[in-house]
């Protein structure tokens, strides 16, 4: 029964994550529009939280990978690739350097999750390929944030 609720929370988490419409504009809004500007005190804030966020997300991450159910490392993937996607979008202050290290991250998550889903085991070439890639997207996280 648990299983069963933790896969249909995870592929719903992926659904509305797949299905949410972007923010993107035309070529020619991009164009006659003026870049936005922040203060030195928001761009901090939004690095501060953005951190928090992470932090978080990777202990769950860490605690559920680790534990003896791949349901809820798949579920724990998805919900922390989507909350550190919701915290970029909410933060428009954020420095190019930090959204692109966070995103790729969430990106290596939900890839890892899906690569999760088709595997033979934790030591098919794929999967290592998948967690190698969030190690390494996390590691550029940690060097944005310091360490947990």
């Amino acid at each position: 029964m648990g299983l069963a609720i933790a896969i249909a929370l995870g592929a719903a988490a992926l659904i509305v994550a797949l299905t949410r419409p972007t923010t993107s504009g035309t070529a020619a809004g991009l164009a006659t529009s003026a870049p936005a500007t922040y203060t030195s005190a928001e761009v901090a804030a939004a690095h501060q939280k953005l951190c928090e966020v992470y932090k978080l997300v990777a202990h769950a991450v860490q605690i559920d990978t680790n534990s003896d159910d791949p349901a809820f490392a798949r579920v724990t993937s998805v919900n922390a690739a989507m909350v550190l996607d919701q915290t970029v979008n909410a933060a428009p202050a954020l420095a190019n350097d930090d959204r692109s290290a966070a995103l790729a991250l969430a990106e290596a998550y939900t890839h890892a999750s899906a690569v999760a889903s088709v595997i033979t085991g934790r030591g098919d070439p794929e999967w290592r390929a998948a967690a190698d890639a969030v190690n390494a997207k996390d590691a550029r996280m940690k060097a944005v944030c310091g360490p947990g």
